[in-house]
Formats: structure tokens, C-alpha cells, sequence
């Protein structure tokens, strides 16, 4: 039986002490906890006491119990079945009975296109202007129609319109499992990225990790996030996302060129993922760690040329449709242009360029935030800003596209207030533009969607102020949760525990630390 220190008490109610790294330069302060286990809420309240207590200093958590692992796997589990479960009223079995999706809140577009792009029969969909996918997301399209072709469902020209309809259902069921398994590899990525997975890991004499990372409980953070259940199965967007954060667990993991594969393959399936190499390679110019950045950028350029390459030798026109659909569309559904677009009546000039400016202006302000902070940033820190930065400033919006903020932004800023400020406006987004398109949310006798602006208007909000907590833990990293007991980077790889050049001194930094 372990006895508990009383000397923790005062560690479990927020005492910290100031250390002085980098030399002990006043130019940076920080606070971090003692050696100590932080007591959990129940312990603070005292409600463990008929059970022996909170553990001590010197006890040793180990067993199944202890372990993330296998409860988050079952978890997942659970909340991808409950996600399925969902969109089970949103399946159309007879082709004479439509369902309305919007007003079920089940939409998906993996059913929709299946049926409304003619792939049902048969035919290459790079060839297909109906598709205008990205390369990557066009090839998972292929397989899981190959798959459903191999379980026997009728995809040719002769299929009839309820042949189309059965194989569009068993379609979705493979995309289902196809993305459980991008799920899962989030899922495992963000365990073996979260808060102490790197703690005290021994490295060879090619500086790589010679065991395997812990698990980190941050990962219930993805696992148990709501906009997973409303929004895991609107497209095929889970898969550059656990592309993207497997980039992230191969670069802490000290791969330069296979996380510059993987991080080629993630922009390939969504351009969005490319924040995570915009984060590498802030990160590496600060650090001065060129090789390494050169390896990982190389690699996943030519991957991504690769990729585009091929679509664009297969068709040329339904590449091309992407690329104007991607970049020259007009004012979209979820931004603030277009709540001043619809109230009105009218058509913003030159939105793309103000858009994009400001898109542009965003991104230069982080790259000289992180260059000029007292520490270097975390990878994901930056990652998240410079996501944020993007949905707040682009001028269209799905509400698929918080399933990437999700482990980003578990990794960048693990807080209980922000994460439910964020889920709040995210979910309340996703649940009202399915209203506003079924025509639900319109007042009595208005052609103006008032709740439908209100929610545009509070999720920009949610998200500004989680990207303000993120930037205040980049500006005062002593107040970072992430970096106590001396951890630098989780995600960090190579960055890990780098030396950082000595910032200029930070006035009244030791004053602002002890408070």
C-alpha cells in the first residue's frame, strides 16, 4: 500500500515553483509542478478517501487499469457504432421513397455522390467530372466501389436504378469500415502524442528513439469528442486526417522522410493538411534544423507532384474541375462572407482576393509570432493557429472540416473550458446548416435564417477564442499544461529538447510567472 505524501496536498492545489532553463537567462521563465502526481478532481474533493486515497509521490501505475490503450480502442469502438448507428435513418432501401437527410440530420455524401455521378456504372472515376474529388480521396472512392463490385452488387451500365440504389447503400457500409480504420489510426497517433509520451524515452547513437512511446490519456480528448459522432461519416475527410497526424507521430518519432510521405499523401487527400508542414517548417527555421526539414518537405512535395501528376495524365478536365472548385469557387456556406453575402442580397466583390490576403496575413503573423515568443512553440500548437487562421478567414466552410481541428487541437491546447467552447459552437453549426439547407430553421414568413447566421456567427467566436488560448500558451509558455516536468515537445521529433536561440529579455516575465 502506498501512504500518501502530505506534502502533495499543497502540489495538488496549485503550488509551482519558477525554474530558470537556457543558463539560467532571466529572458525566459517558466512554471512547472513539482515531481509530483497532480491530484484528479476527486481527490481534490476528497471523495477517494474510503478507498485508500489519492496515490503517492513514489507509486508505480501499472496494470490494464493504468493503461489509455485498451480503453480508448473500446471506446472507439462504441462512439464509431453510435456514429453509424446515427445515419441509419438516412438510409434509402426503396428508390420510389426518398428520404430527407437534412431534416433527419444525417446527411452524407458518400451515398449522394455514388448516386448522382453515375458510378454506379461503372467507369473510371478520374474520367469523371461528376466526382471532383482530390487525387487521394478519388482512390478510396475506387476501392470501396471495388469492393462493393467483388461482394456481388450489380456496377455496370445495365444496373438498374434499384441495383444503383442497393450498391450505393453497401458502398457506404465499406466506407463505414474504411473510415473505423482512419479512426483508429487518429486515435493511436494522438495516444502516442498527448501529454508524457516522450517523457525520459532513451535514443540511440542516430538520435532515434530506442523504445516505444507511452500512452497519453489526452487521447480521450478525440475519442469522446462529439463532432466525431455528427460529422465522422459526412465524406471520406477521416482519411487525410489520420494521414496527417500519422505525418506527426512519424516526425516525433524522429522519420523526417516517412513523415514527409505521409504528410504528402494527407495535402493530397485535403489541402488543409498542409498546416501541419507549415507547422514544420516554422518550427525548423527557428530551430535551425535544415536537414531535417529539407528531408521531410522534399519528400512530401514529390509525393504530392506524384499524386497530381497521375490525376491530371488520367484526366486533365476532372483534375481541373478540382482545382477551380478548390480555389476560384465563390462565397460558400459557414463563413462570415457569407452571412453578409445573404443579409445583403448581394455579391461581395473581390472576395477571393480579400479572403485569401487575409488567409496569407494570418499565416505571416504566426510564422513572426513563433519566431519572436520567448520559447519555441510545440508543432501543434502551430498547427491549430494556422488551422483556426484558415477557417476563420476562408470564405467557404463544411462542417467535416473540424474533424482535422480535432486531435490538432487536443494536442495543442488538453483544456477542459476551451475544448467545450469549441465543441459548443462546432456541434451547434453542424446541427443547424442541416436545418438551414432542409429549409428548418426559417422563421415564419422570412426569407432571412436568422439561427442560421446566429450559429455561423458563434462558431467563429468558439473558434477565435480557442485560437487565443493557444497563441497566449505560445506567448507565455510557463503557463503551458503541456510543458511540465521538464517536456519540451510531444510531437516535437528532432525539435525535441533542441537548443533554442537565447530570446531577448522579457520584462516583468518573473513577476507575471510567480502570479
Amino acid at each position: 500500500m502506498t501512504i500518501p505524501d502530505p506534502n502533495d496536498d499543497a502540489l495538488a492545489a496549485g503550488r509551482r515553483v519558477d525554474v530558470y532553463p537556457n543558463d539560467g537567462s532571466t529572458g525566459y521563465v517558466a512554471r512547472r509542478a513539482l515531481d509530483a502526481p497532480r491530484g484528479s478532481w476527486v481527490s481534490q474533493l476528497g471523495l477517494d478517501r474510503r478507498i485508500g486515497g489519492r496515490m503517492g509521490r513514489h507509486a508505480w501505475p501499472r496494470g490494464i487499469f493504468f493503461d489509455p490503450g485498451p480503453w480508448a480502442i473500446m471506446s472507439a469502438i462504441v462512439v464509431w457504432l453510435l456514429t453509424i448507428y446515427r445515419v441509419t435513418p438516412c438510409v434509402q432501401y426503396n428508390v420510389t421513397k426518398i428520404v430527407d437527410p437534412y431534416q433527419r440530420q444525417c446527411y452524407s455524401d458518400i451515398p449522394t455522390i455514388y448516386r448522382s455521378s453515375g458510378m454506379g456504372h461503372g467507369g473510371s472515376l478520374f474520367a469523371n467530372p461528376g466526382i471532383a474529388q482530390t487525387p487521394l480521396i478519388t482512390v478510396f472512392m475506387a476501392f470501396c466501389r471495388r469492393m462493393v463490385w467483388a461482394f456481388g452488387a450489380e456496377v455496370s451500365p445495365k444496373a438498374t436504378d434499384q441495383q444503383v440504389l442497393d450498391a450505393a447503400n453497401a458502398y457506404w457500409g465499406v466506407a463505414q469500415v474504411v473510415l473505423f480504420v482512419a479512426f483508429l489510426a487518429v486515435v493511436i497517433s494522438v495516444m502516442l502524442l498527448g501529454r508524457g509520451s516522450d517523457t525520459n524515452l532513451p535514443v540511440d547513437d542516430k538520435d532515434h528513439p530506442t523504445q516505444a512511446r507511452r500512452r497519453s490519456w489526452d487521447v480521450f480528448w478525440v475519442v469522446l469528442c462529439p463532432v466525431v459522432y455528427l460529422a465522422g461519416l459526412i465524406d471520406f475527410s477521416m482519411v487525410p486526417v489520420a494521414l496527417a497526424t500519422t505525418s506527426m507521430l512519424a516526425w516525433a518519432r524522429r522519420r523526417p522522410w516517412l513523415a514527409g510521405i505521409l504528410m504528402g499523401l494527407a495535402c493530397a487527400g485535403s489541402l488543409q493538411a498542409a498546416v501541419v508542414a507549415f507547422a514544420v517548417l516554422v518550427c525548423c527555421l527557428r530551430a535551425t534544423r535544415l536537414p531535417e526539414l529539407g528531408r521531410c518537405l522534399l519528400s512530401g512535395f514529390l509525393v504530392l507532384m506524384v499524386c497530381h501528376l497521375i490525376a491530371a495524365c488520367l484526366s486533365l478536365t476532372t483534375w481541373w474541375t478540382y482545382l477551380r472548385s478548390a480555389f476560384w469557387s465563390g462565397t460558400g456556406l459557414g463563413t462570415i462572407w457569407y452571412v453578409i453575402q445573404d443579409s445583403s442580397g448581394g455579391t461581395i466583390p473581390g472576395v477571393g482576393w480579400i479572403t485569401g490576403t487575409l488567409t496569407v496575413g494570418g499565416l505571416l503573423g504566426l510564422a513572426w509570432l513563433s519566431m519572436t515568443v520567448p520559447r519555441r512553440p510545440r508543432i501543434a500548437q502551430v498547427a491549430c493557429v494556422a488551422l483556426l487562421i484558415l477557417f476563420i478567414t476562408n470564405k467557404v466552410y463544411s462542417p467535416q472540416w473540424i474533424l482535422l481541428l480535432v486531435p490538432l487541437a487536443a494536442l495543442a491546447r488538453p483544456d477542459l473550458r476551451d475544448w467545450a467552447v469549441l465543441m459548443v459552437g462546432e456541434c451547434f453549426y453542424s446541427l443547424a446548416v442541416w436545418a438551414h439547407l432542409g429549409g428548418l430553421s426559417l422563421p415564419g414568413g422570412s426569407d432571412a435564417d436568422v439561427v442560421y447566421w446566429a450559429s455561423i456567427v458563434l462558431r467563429l467566436a468558439c473558434e477565435m477564442w480557442f485560437a487565443w488560448g493557444v497563441v497566449d500558451d505560445i506567448r507565455r509558455p510557463w503557463n503551458d499544461v503541456v510543458r511540465v516536468r521538464y517536456t519540451d515537445d510531444p510531437t516535437g521529433g528532432v525539435l525535441d529538447h533542441a537548443p533554442d536561440p537565447a530570446p531577448e529579455p522579457v520584462e516583468g516575465a518573473r513577476a507575471e510567472a510567480a502570479r
